[in-house]
């Protein structure tokens, strides 16, 4: 009977035991998600910047603006506070600039952002200051490379000789770009400093814009182009307001421009992305277009003049245009040699087209003939000059 009863005891122990292990687990299993799911709630929390932050950073950059202005304005309190950025907080100094006196009475921001930290502050704002020169310098090179593009005689000769900026008898004879320096006072006075330096510059920033023209692919450029060139008032508009290459009204008025740009989405994707950018690329395409236009036609027409004051060799290409590739018979003609080795533009065209490059020319060369006649000239001759 004992031996029962102590049979009975071990299992309801045992069966307790077991029932209060079970609830453990599943007071444990209840507790731990929400234990889980807070900890992330402050982890993710944390990276995120508060409005008062994020209005910090502006009040920080607008303080920056306006103190690199003051300091621009006063260039001598400028090199001595770079020099040494703990002289804004030493009254004396502070006093005998008075102009730095009352700037920092009007910003009692710049003034708090100093005295708490003078050098971090004055190396923030030299930052800021090689940023704006960047731009500035940026804007500058723009500035010029646009305009040599649309004045490519000029151009040709600034490239050549630099110093011609500051020569005062060329300017004056050049009222577009005398014009261009009194309105970009910037470039006119990088030229007059450097004007070698600066022009290589410029030209450095020229091929960077045809390579960022080569990168977008002249594919894209080139058909746009076209098609500007051939639907003029579409060109004028979307010139004036690029934007209006993405307003669909605007495309659904011009069913043209809107069958271009499905059968062009590469023309329309980088149209959507950045329609400003896209035109400048158009147009500076467009410029280089025109420009390489002039020189083919300025060279064919120098190969016309050329051919018309050596008539055998223009009856020779005449009958056979193949002969301006031959190199045998260019080194048998000694001044059509010396003419395209000065010319290498006109050469490679008469490599790539001699026949339609020769006969251009000598088109363009009896049309000159024709005009010498009339005024009893030969050609290529010009006016004797004056007696003295």
């Amino acid at each position: 009977m004992m031996t029962n009863t102590r049979h009975v005891m071990k299992w309801l122990i045992t069966a307790t035991l077991a029932a209060l292990c079970s609830l453990g687990v599943r007071l444990a299993a209840q507790t731990s998600p929400s234990s889980t799911q807070t900890a992330p709630s402050s982890t993710q929390a944390a990276p995120a910047q508060t409005p008062s932050q994020k209005g910090d950073d502006d009040t920080t950059r607008a303080q920056l603006a306006r103190f690199d202005q003051f300091l621009d304005n006063h260039p001598e309190t400028a090199e001595q506070l770079r020099k040494n950025p703990s002289l804004v907080n030493n009254e004396e100094f502070v006093e005998k600039h008075p102009a730095l006196q009352q700037y920092l009475q009007q910003n009692p921001g710049v003034r708090e952002e100093l005295g708490e930290n003078p050098n971090r502050f004055m190396q923030q704002e030299q930052r800021f200051d090689r940023r704006e020169d960047d731009q500035a310098r940026r804007r500058e090179l723009r500035n010029l490379d646009t305009f040599l593009d649309t004045h490519p005689e000029i151009a040709e000769q600034v490239q050549k000789n630099p110093a011609l900026f500051n020569d005062k008898g060329f300017v004056k004879k050049h009222q577009s770009l005398e014009e261009f320096l009194e309105q970009n006072p910037g470039v006119r006075d990088q030229l007059k400093q450097q004007p070698d330096a600066f022009m290589q510059q410029e030209q450095r920033f020229d091929q960077r814009e045809n390579r960022t023209d080569a990168d977008m692919g002249r594919g894209p450029l080139a058909g746009f182009d076209r098609f500007l060139d051939s639907h003029p008032e579409i060109a004028e508009q979307v010139r004036k307001d690029p934007s209006l290459l993405k307003n669909e009204e605007f495309r659904e008025k011009h069913p043209a421009l809107k069958e271009f740009l499905q059968q062009n989405p590469g023309v329309r994707e980088e149209i959507s992305e950045n329609p400003n950018t896209f035109m400048q690329q158009e147009q500076r395409f467009d410029r280089r277009e025109e420009m390489d236009r002039d020189r083919d036609r300025s060279g064919v027409a120098g190969f016309g003049a050329f051919l018309g004051n050596h008539s055998g060799i223009a009856q020779q290409l005449s009958k056979n245009p193949s002969l301006a590739k031959n190199e045998e018979y260019v080194e048998s003609h000694p001044e059509l040699q010396a003419y395209l080795q000065a010319h290498p533009e006109l050469q490679e065209q008469l490599q790539q087209h001699p026949q339609e490059v020769i006969q251009s020319a000598q088109q363009q060369g009896s049309v000159k003939a024709n005009s010498s006649m009339m005024t009893g000239k030969k050609v290529g001759q010009t006016d004797p000059k004056p007696k003295q």
